[in-house]
């Protein structure tokens, strides 16, 4: 549904020349926690359509919600197991783990965990493929090396998939990828090394190409002696020659010593050639709009209407032209232009100039490193990466205080924050059908939420009560209801302008600055009276967009979802009129035990009043019984 401030009034797709291929991102994080926000920044600048990251350091107290990047699905494995380290006869747990974030616009078959390392399985035009992310620690003894090798073995003898690519941190030091040998003369003596050419002799067994060769991924600077070490740890393996396009080596993510490597796979998708689509809109800028000029606009309308003018015309039609009226005075609103890619460029809220000149500075530094590696340029790129840690870190913080600061006035951006923070927010898909069949598109699942709300419902026929509905009794009649200039004054000024508007498009910031035109308010005044008479309101009040809520349970089951409806702004405000004018007429029928829907009374006020009469019960002496229903 559509939000305030956020009215798409055109929307346009402009042809895209780029091609539908896969682009894929790996690094190895060297923990990821703390690196989330960089990460983010880095996707919002790039669309991928999968992020591979090894080395997450991620584990079970760790949600969702913090690891969450908008607009992809996570795919975790967490080290689950530990590493024993003789040198000082410690167990290690809290390092290693891969996930894999995959776009929503690609659908993930299955799913599959190994050591350190998982693999996700998608269908693409030339059939089902595999895509793997590996951790291999080089503390792992001999049964988890060989459960390893046994891992990537069975992703890569696989028959049912087209393709198999496979990213990872091998931690081969001793491999030669140029030539494909091991570096120093293996011995039985050299354990690790056997155990690297066991690696090596798999790859070679079953015809497994690798991407790079003579590349640097990880440079560390030794700290005792001052020289830089350079290696070869990262890799990327795949079953058959031409399956990747391209690929770059780019800049560190955070002070991981790793590079990350940018691979385009030569794996056309459907979902892809869609996304590289460019979508220009133009939205409704209500914030830049002052009320001084909507009072001013609203001055060139002629908002009455003659006494036999109303006697002819039907709520509708006073209703159709006062809406006619407020669109005129929205089309006078400045649009503002976005033009972004289909996939929504998923930026954090608190990004600013300052905060992309950081990143563009340290991009550089790195990039001017990569080029010439020497000390001083690692000093460098090292003072860049402290320079965008702490303007990000200014940023967010700053946000954080302006959104605290406007609680009281837009407690939605407050909420909308921490909601992100805590909660993973997820799309609605695959809900199943009647005839057991899953929805595959928007509409189907519309359809099925409506058939699964609807069926709830009691249809009552049209018109008034039955007769049978009435009390025969001697009950005083309920008086007509009387709506003056004043009270719509009131309930105009009270509207909160960031709420979401109805189906009538109305935004709530315009007719509260109208409040203060005497002609529209006796205008609206006119129309609530006639529908109070008549007993019938507007037919575009009775619509509603209504948004499907999950409750409980599994979110395929379109009855664990609850509706909640956004209708006309105005048809509120007039059902707030009929509430008040019904309950004065019975409160004094109703009885002071109860507490739920009655005004200045809740269920606080009916525990502190239960409570309160135990007590005095329990100081006379007399017997308590508590029944619960």
């Amino acid at each position: 549904p559509p939000k305030a401030n956020t009215e798409v009034i055109n929307s346009k797709i402009i042809e895209s020349v780029k091609v539908g291929l896969l682009n894929v991102l790996y690094t190895n994080a060297c923990c990821l926690t703390n690196k989330m926000t960089e990460l983010k920044q880095l996707v919002a600048l790039n669309c991928y359509d999968m992020i591979c990251v090894s080395e997450t350091h991620f584990n079970d107290a760790l949600t969702s919600a913090e690891v969450e990047i908008p607009g992809y699905t996570s795919y975790r494995c967490d080290r689950d197991f530990k590493l024993d380290r003789s040198m000082n006869n410690k167990m290690f747990s809290d390092c290693g783990g891969s996930v894999i974030f995959v776009h929503e616009s690609i659908e993930v078959i299955e799913a599959r965990m190994g050591l350190d390392s998982i693999v996700v399985f998608i269908e693409c035009d030339i059939g089902k493929v595999a895509i793997a992310c590996v951790y291999r620690s080089p503390s792992l003894n001999k049964k988890q090396d060989k459960q390893l090798l046994s891992f990537l073995k069975g992703i890569f003898i696989d028959e049912s998939t087209s393709a198999k690519f496979c990213f990872g941190d091998f931690n081969l030091s001793h491999v030669s990828w140029l030539s494909g040998t091991i570096l120093e003369q293996h011995s039985a003596g050299n354990e690790m090394v056997l155990r690297q050419k066991k690696y090596l002799d798999l790859v070679h067994e079953l015809g497994i190409t690798w991407l790079l060769t003579n590349e640097i991924t990880r440079r560390r600077i030794n700290n005792s002696t001052g020289t830089l070490n350079e290696s070869l740890l990262d890799q990327l393996l795949f079953s058959d020659d031409g399956l990747v396009n391209e690929f770059k080596i780019g800049s560190h993510l955070g002070k991981s010593d790793h590079a990350t490597i940018n691979v385009e796979l030569n794996l056309p998708h459907p979902a892809r050639l869609e996304k590289d689509k460019l979508v220009k809109e133009e939205q409704r800028c209500w914030s830049k709009v002052k009320n001084e000029d909507i009072l001013k606009w609203s001055q060139e309308i002629d908002w009455k209407f003659q006494p036999t003018e109303i006697e002819n015309m039907s709520v509708d039609d006073i209703w159709t032209v006062i809406l006619n009226n407020l669109n005129l005075i929205s089309e006078k609103v400045p649009l503002k232009s976005l033009k972004h890619n289909i996939d929504i460029n998923y930026n954090t809220p608190w990004v600013n100039r300052s905060l992309k000149r950081a990143i563009r500075g340290k991009n550089k530094a790195w990039y001017d490193f990569d080029i010439n590696p020497s000390v001083y340029n690692w000093n460098i790129a090292l003072e860049k990466q402290c320079i965008f840690e702490k303007c990000e870190s200014n940023a967010r913080i700053k946000y954080e205080k302006k959104v605290t600061k406007d609680l009281k006035y837009n407690s939605r951006a407050f909420f909308s924050y921490l909601r992100s923070r805590n909660k993973v927010k997820e799309v609605v898909t695959n809900l199943v059908k009647p005839n057991g069949f899953r929805t595959t598109n928007d509409h189907d699942t519309a359809e099925c939420f409506a058939d699964a709300f609807s069926s709830v419902f009691v249809e009552e026929p049209q018109g008034p009560l039955p007769e049978a509905c009435y009390n025969n009794g001697n009950v005083e009649s309920c008086n007509d209801l009387v709506i003056s200039f004043s009270d719509v004054y009131d309930e105009l000024k009270k509207l909160d302008v960031y709420k979401s508007f109805g189906p009538d498009k109305v935004h709530p910031k315009l007719l509260k600055a109208l409040a203060d035109n005497e002609e529209f308010v006796r205008t609206l005044t006119i129309l609530y009276d006639k529908c109070a008479k008549e007993a019938k309101i507007p037919e575009k009040w009775k619509e509603a967009h209504v948004i499907a809520l999950h409750k409980k349970d599994s979110r395929n089951n379109q009855y664990n979802y609850r509706p909640v409806s956004l209708t006309c702004i105005l048809c509120k405000i007039y059902e707030k009129f009929v509430r008040k004018h019904i309950l004065d007429f019975v409160e004094n029928e109703i009885t002071d035990d109860q507490h739920g829907f009655v005004s200045k009374k809740s269920c606080l006020s009916n525990l502190l009043e239960t409570v309160d009469n135990i007590i005095s019960l329990i100081e006379e002496g007399s017997p308590v019984d508590l029944l619960y229903l």
